[in-house]
């Protein structure tokens, strides 16, 4: 599908690509960014989160063999010592197989546990939009290695997958590689992570 069929491709990548500038340009702290692609012979996603005090920002911008889709959040975040931080507000969404903007609610929960052998981080989201939802284990050795295993599906698409990621130099940017099981394909990828 070209960009002259698909308006919002351009407008996609060029807020994917300043948000991903942002993200390197952030130091670690508690406020934080998050930015990972990941690349596939017949499909490409890319996430972006960030927070800044109780309020974060999340969007994503996939493609695949049949067309595209878009999405964007913000929430408010609850957090619940020893238990886990809660995340809700609203969703806006777009897809080559959709008539427009669809608006929506986003619903998250996440946990990080550190451990004796590093830690353990949990995160299951639901959206309104098209019935969306997914789900993230990732497991570290808190020295740069960990793997995650993820699922996740919706009105029109289901994946399970599995990825080992490697962080360079004890800073924020890691090589991803993995399998996706239903697509059956390799993917490689990086990410940022600054929280």
């Amino acid at each position: 599908m070209s960009d002259t069929t698909n308006p919002t491709r351009p407008i996609c990548r060029a807020l994917l690509c300043a948000s991903a500038l942002l993200c390197l340009a952030t130091g670690a702290r508690a406020d934080g960014a998050f930015f990972q692609l990941d690349l596939a012979p017949d499909a490409s996603d890319a996430v972006l989160g960030a927070t800044r005090g109780n309020l974060s920002f999340g969007a994503n911008y996939s493609t695949f063999e049949d067309g595209w889709s878009a999405g964007a959040h913000v929430t408010r975040d609850f957090a619940v010592e020893d238990v886990a931080t809660f995340k809700i507000g609203p969703s806006i969404g777009n897809s080559a197989a959709s008539n427009g903007l669809e608006f929506g609610a986003k619903l998250i929960v996440e946990r990080y546990q550190p451990t004796d052998f590093g830690f353990v981080f949990m995160s299951g989201q639901f959206n309104t939009i098209e019935n969306d939802w997914f789900a993230l284990a990732q497991i570290g050795n808190g020295k740069g290695l960990s793997i995650d295993l993820t699922a996740g599906g919706s009105d029109t698409y289901s994946e399970q997958s599995i990825a080992v990621n490697y962080r360079l130099d004890d800073g924020p940017t890691s090589l991803r590689g993995g399998y996706r099981f239903d697509a059956q394909e390799v993917f490689v990828g990086m990410s940022v992570n600054t929280y």
